[in-house]
């Protein structure tokens, strides 16, 4: 018994050792370099006029009246969906007055302010993808959280990215453009 008693005590001693050892916990997080391309915007002053002009000379005629000033911003970017060296607009409203729990109303003109279609219940950013349908980009907008493909048809892109199937696929291509995202692009709001 004499003889155990110690290796009893030693086998104590290493057990209780073994659990005072601090194990000092080392994480390593690789470092990450963002990549993102922030796309640069201009804001023009002639076109911020001609969008001003063709909201309250045309498309909210009947409506000016009862716009209240938080209603009265929108924001816009250019950019040739057809490849004819013309700028098409889309026009983004952001106020309650133009927006509901599905998404704002959006509008695509052209470069003479003629409407190409009134977008509803859309939600931002708009990617714009370098592959064309009907001769024109293919646009990519999120709904319900899928992607929604709008292709345009007839003189027109579908107004109602709620209604339309789910795109072919899950993400937008890495060479889309992006309209309307805080991160990647710098849109100007403007009053009217």
């Amino acid at each position: 018994m004499k003889k155990i008693f110690p290796f009893i005590i030693l086998v104590l001693l290493l057990i209780s050792n073994c659990k005072n050892d601090k194990v000092k916990e080392t994480t390593i997080s690789p470092k990450i370099e963002d990549e993102s391309v922030e796309i640069e915007h201009v804001v023009k002053d002639d076109t911020a006029e001609k969008i001003k002009t063709f909201l309250t000379d045309t498309y909210l005629k009947n409506d000016l009246e009862i716009l209240q000033e938080i209603n009265r911003k929108f924001q816009y970017h250019e950019v040739d969906l057809n490849h004819d060296d013309q700028n098409e607009i889309f026009v983004r409203f952001m106020s309650p007055y133009f927006c509901g729990t599905g998404g704002c109303t959006f509008l695509l003109l052209d470069s003479n302010m003629n409407m190409i279609t009134q977008f509803s219940v859309t939600r931002a950013p708009i990617f714009v993808e370098q592959t064309d349908k009907n001769g024109w980009s293919i646009l990519l907008v999120k709904d319900s959280g899928v992607f929604k493909e709008l292709v345009y048809e007839n003189g027109s892109y579908p107004n109602n990215p709620s209604v339309l199937p789910k795109a072919p696929y899950d993400a937008p291509s890495g060479h889309a453009l992006i309209l309307f995202d805080e991160n990647y692009s710098n849109e100007k709001t403007i009053t009217y």
